[in-house]
């Protein structure tokens, strides 16, 4: 619809009370009389202009009757009120009779070219080519009364400005009075009233419009949380009261974004502006203007704001910035919903102190809901799945909403590309692509090369460890669908404490479990968390769990006594900082909800405190003699070229050693044949294993090496 089409009679009316003015003008000889005015703008030009809109029966050119013509023109427009852009915002933006005029002034040159024309001419200016606070006066007001009422209109706290529908034409160069201050509506207004809304051309770099949304079934959030969304909503819609700020708390990707969008929808909204903070802080114009021009195009639109990411609002120390106190401090003044997305740890009261504000918690999926997703995820496929891949995938990975559909768009791409690989491993691998990595910086990632077969323990041991797998593959049936976690107050977690002499399979056993269950594991490196600073210890232990909560992972503590060791008699202050220390980190464990392993080479020496919190605890032995010959056979690959007089039950019987060592003395072994012969003999052994006794303090004897103590000699 063209503008003029709605605006016609308004629009005739300003060219009224313009030619009332040019009469007043030429009555009191300032227009005619100037010789050089006809140069620029002639009189016969502005008279063709203001004629050809005046256009009724009767018509007088004499002031009263141009002013009694356009009073009946206002009260024409009153009676035809219509749903037009026009009267949209007048009535949304409550607007008198003189703001409206004023506004009319501002609207009229992007309408028609000719009222640049004209209000040069009554300006008296051919380079002002826009309305003045003086013509405003002059057009909008008879009277004194009328003349304080327009000056209040035009204060830059008046409801015009403030707004952001006018926006100033400062010229503090010239140094110009307040008379001759020139105004033009903001380009926003005179697209809606073009029936064209778009993005005012600053905002495009840092504002993405999302179309609303009604599908809260497809909403992946508890359905709490969904109801008291929905009834929030309906209790604000249509009610035109100011909405508080709302907070949406919790990880990215939980589903904020499209309870956002759908709110939006059921309050009649058009859309969702994405604001990015990050960009618009960085712009580079005055954050407060563009702010306005966002606050101004979210009421015209109609639409709501949605601010991320919510941390470029604060400086390093978490304290908010100035910036960001005058951004919530203008959109305080929004009619339409604002969104405010936070992570947990950040401290959004200290932001919006001052301000209504109402927040709504949004918690990871549980088992149940992660499953639907991921069969919903990979419903799509030309591959099937078994029910217990989904189980496995939903209980190992306790992934966002966006997370697991990233992850199944990503396993589907390889599966569609590489025949080699199963769905199923596809879908395992994206998943663990799609935890968070930030614990790498932390730990140190095992690599998972060994399976149950290549495992040597106890059978009593061995029968322990696989429950425990079995324990973490089954969390989902003991907690969700048993309703154990209902009974559990603190983490649902799964505490492990492996003790055992040094080389026992400690290690070996918890990547055995991670690569069973499709998880990474991480080894925490304790002399990166302990410091000799007080309270340094707390936050790397807190930076740990905080990563480790969304990857996924295992943990890892080996030499665990030296961090979980016996709380002490205090003594000094050294004494209680570290009790402190110890307290800290029994409260993380009890807390996190993942699989922690820990190991120990002294059970004795770990705190009881931590004993009592563990759900298992497997003691490794030192491998028996059958044990150790099978350890000392399963350490050589098949391609490795051994010699004829190799003797593997003799080493198992004469070494009461651990695999760890096994390991040792066959590595070494292999090199010192690879330098020499080509070919692994007891020559290499011999020495090797005594280079390993001799690293423990140990002397070789001729009682333990026998007919092999020669080569002892020749090698060490």
């Amino acid at each position: 619809m063209d503008p003029r089409d709605y605006l016609t009679l308004e629009l005739q009316r300003l060219d009224l009370l313009l030619h009332r003015e040019i009469l007043r003008l030429r009555a009191r000889y300032q227009l005619s009389l100037d010789e050089f005015r006809g140069l620029y703008i002639s009189d016969e030009q502005v008279n063709q202009l203001v004629n050809r809109a005046v256009n009724y029966e009767g018509a007088s050119s004499a002031v009263d009757a141009l002013t009694k013509q356009a009073g009946l023109l206002r009260a024409d427009a009153k009676r035809k009120i219509d749903n037009s852009p026009w009267h949209r915002l007048i009535a949304d933006f409550s607007l008198s009779d003189i703001e409206q005029e004023i506004l009319l002034l501002g609207v009229a040159p992007d309408i028609d070219l000719k009222y640049e024309t004209l209000f040069a001419y009554l300006n008296n200016d051919i380079t002002r080519k826009w309305p003045t606070f003086d013509l405003t006066l002059r057009i909008a007001s008879s009277s004194a009364e009328q003349r304080s009422s327009v000056q209040r209109c035009l204060a830059p706290e008046a409801k015009l400005f403030r707004s952001g529908l006018m926006q100033r034409i400062d010229s503090a160069s010239d140094r110009r009075a307040w008379l001759a201050t020139g105004f033009f509506a903001a380009p926003a207004v005179c697209q809606f009233l073009s029936d064209l809304p778009s993005l005012d051309w600053r905002l495009r770099s840092f504002v993405d419009e999302r179309p609303a949304a009604n599908d809260w079934e497809q909403l992946a959030i508890a359905d709490d949380l969904k109801d008291r969304l929905r009834r929030f909503a309906r209790h604000y819609m249509g009610r035109g009261s100011k909405i508080p700020f709302i907070i949406l708390l919790g990880d990215n990707g939980l589903g904020q974004g499209q309870a956002a969008e759908m709110i939006c929808e059921e309050l009649g909204l058009f859309s969702l502006l994405h604001v990015d903070l990050e960009v618009l802080r960085s712009s580079g114009e005055h954050i407060n203007e563009l702010t306005r021009g966002l606050l101004l195009h979210q009421r015209l639109q109609p639409a709501g704001l949605y601010l991320d990411p919510m941390e470029a609002l604060f400086d390093k120390e978490g304290k908010p910035t100035p910036e960001s106190r005058v951004i919530l401090k203008i959109l305080s003044q929004a009619k339409r919903p604002v969104f405010i997305p936070c992570e947990p740890s950040t401290p959004w009261r200290e932001l919006v102190t001052g301000q209504r504000s109402i927040c709504f918690r949004f918690e990871l999926p549980d088992f149940s809901m992660r499953r639907r997703l991921w069969e919903n995820a990979v419903a799509t496929v030309e591959g099937e799945i078994v029910s217990s891949n989904l189980e496995a995938l939903a209980d190992r990975f306790i992934l966002t909403p966006a997370q697991i559909a990233a992850a199944a768009e990503s396993a589907c791409d390889r599966y569609a590309a590489d025949y080699d690989t199963t769905l199923e491993t596809a879908l395992f691998e994206a998943a663990r692509a799609q935890s968070d990595q930030s614990l790498g910086a932390l730990a140190t990632k095992v690599k998972t090369i060994h399976s149950w077969n290549d495992l040597i323990l106890p059978r009593l041991t061995l029968q322990r460890v696989k429950e425990i797998s079995a324990a973490i593959r089954q969390r989902h049936v003991v907690y969700s669908e048993w309703g154990f976690e209902a009974r559990i107050a603190t983490g649902l977690g799964l505490k492990v404490l492996f003790s055992g002499a040094s080389g026992t399979g400690k290690t070996m056993t918890a990547g055995v479990i991670a690569r069973d269950l499709g998880l990474d594991l991480y080894k925490i490196d304790l002399s990166g968390i302990v410091s000799k600073y007080i309270g340094e210890t707390e936050k790397n232990l807190d930076r740990i769990f905080s990563a480790a909560q969304c990857s996924n992972a295992i943990l890892f503590f080996d030499e665990a006594d030296a961090l979980f060791g016996k709380r002490s008699e205090v003594k000094n202050a050294h004494d209680r900082y570290a009790n402190i220390e110890v307290a800290y980190l029994l409260q993380k464990i009890e807390e996190y909800e993942g699989v922690v392993i820990l190991a120990s080479n002294l059970r004795k020496n770990i705190d009881e405190a931590f004993s009592r919190r563990m759900h298992y605890v497997v003691e490794f032995p030192l491998p028996d003699e059958a044990h150790r010959e099978r350890l000392w056979r399963g350490m050589f690959p098949a391609q490795v070229p051994l010699g004829e007089d190799v003797d593997f039950r003799f080493l198992a019987g004469q070494f009461p050693i651990p695999g760890g060592d096994i390991r040792n003395v066959a590595l070494e072994a292999a090199f010192l044949a690879a330098q020499n012969g080509k070919i692994i003999t007891m020559k290499q052994l011999a020495t090797a294993l005594a280079r390993q006794m001799i690293k423990q303090g140990k002397i070789p004897s001729a009682t333990e090496f026998k007919q092999h103590h020669a080569y002892i000699h020749e090698g060490v």
